[in-house]
């Protein structure tokens, strides 16, 4: 065992809140790991520095021996965080691919009432109900020199050093396969062209999830709209705040129905996302090789690229526009206790779709680095492919 290298997702503004307990309990755990395994261990705590994400991705699909872990540190915030959402699912569908589900060791840190809910909707929840989490809720507020503190931090400490052992076993069950030729998966894997035609059928899928989350949008920006009109009315005839409170209920009736479809939606459309990234990545990483086969790979090539480009300059401006009614959704959740429900269901739906313009941004910078000169390339409208 060596090598060992593990990943600490959480959110930052939970951290500060307990007092930086929970970057304090990334140290005692690898602590506690090095002395059970003699060997250092290189923990990830930055979950903003893109770079050790890019590593994640390469160790995981590359060899299984030098990954220890991936730690979700759950609470509300982390399942509004859409950075902490795509790392969530891109670690928990790889360790369930592979196979090797301990790699994932979720920390119930503050309550999360969804996880509890069989009839969870959000995409994220039923992922991480998959997992077996440990239950920290009452731990965090033990003294780090109490027993009861030392023990939790023991008992992670032993589960994140078998399921390395096991992501161990298996990498080497797979080097054998391949020395006795048992497995070919040059053979067996898609090549680039498939890989092609997989986005091309996937991608309307997700753009139609897009179109469907726009109209629900729209109707719900024409009901604040009218609600704020029927408030400004009130004021100009001195109906009081009793008025603007019987507008706020009617309203947060009338939003009810298109938040809910905007939170169905949003699950849709980030599992639409991470299956839509697992094959972008793959075209792009294979396409300077497949580009020399043929001007008509080539040509496939500058075609989908062009659509990667067209989709990221529409992200920034659509996904631009949500990013802002999120945040102006927080002060007005405080006008009256009818619209809070509403409006926090609202927030949390939109916030589903903010990773997407990440996502899609670094497909952008994979492509410009991919050294693929499409110049020359009289390639159609990116239309052919997204639409």
């Amino acid at each position: 065992m060596a090598n060992v290298e593990g990943f600490w997702s959480y959110v930052h503004a939970d951290d500060e809140a307990d007092g930086e307990r929970i970057s304090r309990l990334a140290r005692d755990v690898a602590a506690q790991f090095e002395m059970l395994t003699g060997e250092p261990l290189s923990l990830f705590l930055d979950k903003d520095a893109i770079v050790w994400g890019d590593n994640w991705r390469e160790k995981v699909d590359s060899t299984l021996s030098s990954v220890a872990f991936f730690i979700p540190v759950m609470t509300p915030r982390y399942f509004r965080s859409a950075e902490c959402r795509r790392e969530f699912q891109y670690f928990g569908r790889q360790a369930t691919r592979i196979g090797i589900k301990e790699l994932i060791l979720p920390l119930l840190y503050v309550d999360v009432p969804a996880l509890h809910d069989d009839s969870a909707t959000d995409d994220l929840v039923v992922l991480a109900r998959t997992f077996q989490w440990e239950n920290w809720r009452d731990l965090r507020f033990a003294d780090a020199s109490s027993e009861a503190y030392r023990r939790g931090v023991a008992k992670l400490a032993e589960r994140l050093v078998e399921a390395n052992r096991l992501a161990e076993k298996r990498d080497v069950a797979i080097t054998a396969l391949e020395r006795t030729g048992s497995r070919n998966e040059e053979d067996q894997s898609p090549g680039v062209l498939d890989r092609l035609v997989q986005a091309e059928e996937a991608l309307p899928a997700w753009t139609d999830t897009l179109d469907a989350i726009a109209a629900e949008i729209t109707t719900i920006g024409e009901l604040m709209h009218q609600a704020s009109a029927d408030i400004k009315r009130g004021d100009q005839q001195a109906a009081g705040f009793a008025a603007r409170l019987l507008v706020a209920r009617s309203v947060a009736k009338k939003l009810s129905e298109p938040t809910d479809r905007i939170r169905l939606h949003g699950n849709t459309f980030v599992s639409q996302l991470h299956d839509v990234d697992a094959g972008i990545r793959i075209i792009i990483e294979q396409a300077p090789t497949a580009a020399l086969e043929s001007a008509e790979a080539k040509q496939g090539i500058c075609v989908f690229f062009a659509s990667i480009r067209k989709m990221s300059e529409s992200a920034q401006t659509g996904l631009g526009s949500v990013q802002e009614m999120v945040e102006a959704i927080a002060p007005v959740e405080r006008m009256s206790r009818d619209l809070r429900p509403v409006l926090r269901r609202l927030r949390e739906g939109l916030t589903l779709l903010l990773e997407a313009r990440e996502v899609i941004d670094e497909w952008v910078q994979l492509i410009a680095a991919s050294d693929v000169d499409c110049a020359d390339n009289d390639a159609p409208d990116a239309h052919t492919i997204v639409a």
